[in-house]
């Protein structure tokens, strides 16, 4: 039984594909964190600086729940 040769091989597609996803997520939150780090150097508001940080914590918990998917995918 199992599955049919065309049915597995999309399936190994499919994860490649979400792996890919996965990756390119990584990548585009990895600029964004170091955009959010280039705003942080150069602002001299508390309030705009606290704004930031706020920010920046939750691309560091987006870019985590990435990784964690990535470990997931490809264990």
């Amino acid at each position: 039984g199992g599955f049919s040769m065309s049915s597995q091989r999309k399936q190994q597609r499919a994860h490649r594909a979400e792996v890919q996803r996965v990756r390119a997520e990584m990548l585009g939150v990895r600029r964004e964190l170091e955009q959010a780090y280039n705003e942080f150097d150069n602002i001299t508001d508390p309030l705009l600086m606290e704004a930031c940080i706020y920010e920046i914590n939750a691309l560091r918990a987006k870019y985590n729940c990435a990784v964690h998917d990535l470990k997931n995918l490809t264990q």
